[in-house]
């Protein structure tokens, strides 16, 4: 008996020590293991891209698109007014009122000369292209006229007179229209001579500001005679200055 009580001592201690140490296991706090902190993703966590905006303009006027900017490629394009075709010829015909009429044009440039072989004349100068002939004179005339298939129409319009005309070509490059040369106008004497297709002539001849008819031009000389005193013509040229 002596024996036992000991052992049983012992196994009562270790009992008890058993107890205590798994209540201090229980009561101890426990060790979390520290983990990385999870960082979002700049894809995950940023806004989406707000659409580009344009600029406003201050006039309030919208943005050009990028057509409108630089031109489209493919857009067509108005091609550039031709240039005037000019006309070079010569004509000679009657107005309505009986009045003889000689035009000449040379590249684009046109001298008209009009009268009755007594009193009047008039002498106009314009442009001849595109198949018209537009031209002025002294106080106020206007000549207007279509250039057709071998000859002119048209209408001289004179102090609020008009007269209707027609002219025909030249079957010859020979000039059809004469003039006092620029001398002998300075000299006071001024003349118009219109060479018809049947060889005849007419024209007026001023002379110290009084008109008359004037006398034969002569073809191998081209001159005159007037008062015993010479009197030289010329072609007309449809050049500055030829009419007055």
């Amino acid at each position: 008996m002596k024996h036992i009580t000991p052992l049983l001592t012992l196994l009562t201690g270790a009992g008890t020590a058993a107890v205590l140490f798994a209540m201090s296991a229980q009561a101890a706090p426990r060790t979390v293991q520290p983990t990385a902190a999870v960082t979002p993703s700049a894809s995950a966590t940023a806004p989406p891209d707000a659409p580009s905006t344009p600029p406003v303009d201050p006039t309030g006027q919208p943005p050009a698109q990028p057509s409108e900017q630089r031109g489209s490629p493919g857009a067509p394009t108005t091609a550039p007014a031709a240039p005037a075709a000019p006309v070079t010829g010569n004509w000679t015909g009657r107005l309505d009122s009986g009045a003889t009429i000689a035009v000449t044009a040379t590249k684009g440039t046109a001298v008209a000369y009009v009268c009755d072989g007594r009193r009047l004349e008039i002498w106009l100068r314009g442009t001849a292209a595109d198949g018209r002939l537009k031209l002025t004179g002294k106080k106020g005339a206007t000549l207007a006229a279509t250039i057709g298939d071998g000859d002119v129409t048209g209408e001289l319009v004179v102090g609020g007179q008009r007269w209707r005309f027609t002219a025909e070509a030249a079957a010859t490059p020979a000039p059809v229209l004469y003039r006092a040369t620029a001398q002998t106008r300075r000299a006071g004497v001024d003349g118009g001579w219109i060479m018809l297709p049947d060889g005849s002539q007419i024209g007026v001849l001023t002379r110290d500001g009084s008109p008359a008819p004037a006398p034969p031009r002569d073809p191998a000389f081209g001159t005159t005679i007037v008062d015993g005193r010479t009197v030289a013509a010329e072609p007309v040229a449809a050049d500055a200055g030829t009419a007055e």
